[in-house]
């Protein structure tokens, strides 16, 4: 059998280049194809980050592919930039597929908004705990005068007969109870 080759198809030959940390100012050669792997695997990108970072911040920290595709800096395809952008830990994409650089006042990351939200309600619960015991604090440190005529009273304390006659005092008030009552004839 006689095997053909297509005279179209080109053979792509390796060259060595440099690949970039997304996240970092790391930069390392791949000479070869083996190299190019390993840092493929380790999530590094052919575009220096700084370049897209760079074009974010003259769109005004945000931007569409268009200025990525325009800029005679960047020399890749829209899909390998999308690549790029989304393994960048500072730059996310908008609802309407914008893409925004996080700056230090809108850390806007999902796990931040979610400490945000909990540190926020662990502070609304430790107010409400404060109020509480605030409250719990003044009415116990004072004793009132229907505790004071009752106690004196009754020498068992305490017991129910005097639970339910601090209770009956406080319903008439402290000036009434244990005053007897004269009856009208």
């Amino acid at each position: 059998m006689i095997s053909f080759e297509d005279p179209l198809k080109e053979e792509k030959q390796f060259k060595p280049h440099k690949m970039y940390d997304p996240n970092s100012d790391d930069v390392l050669d791949a000479d070869s194809e083996e190299d190019h792997k390993e840092y493929a695997e380790k999530d590094y990108i052919h575009i220096d980050p700084e370049v897209l970072r760079g074009i974010l911040k003259d769109e005004g920290g945000a931007a569409g592919l268009d200025p990525f595709l325009d800029s005679p800096d960047v020399d890749a395809e829209a899909e390998e930039i999308q690549a790029a952008l989304a393994l960048m830990d500072d730059v996310g994409e908008h609802e309407h597929g914008d893409y925004i650089l996080q700056d230090d006042e809108t850390a806007k990351t999902p796990d931040k908004i979610i400490i945000k939200i909990i540190e926020e309600e662990i502070k609304f619960v430790l107010e409400k705990r404060k109020k509480r015991k605030k409250k719990t604090k003044k009415s116990s440190g004072k004793k009132d005068a229907c505790y004071h005529k009752v106690k004196s009273r009754y020498s068992v304390w305490p017991s129910a007969y005097a639970s339910g006659a601090l209770v009956k005092c406080r319903k008439v008030g402290a000036k009434n109870w244990g005053n007897k009552s004269k009856k009208k004839k």
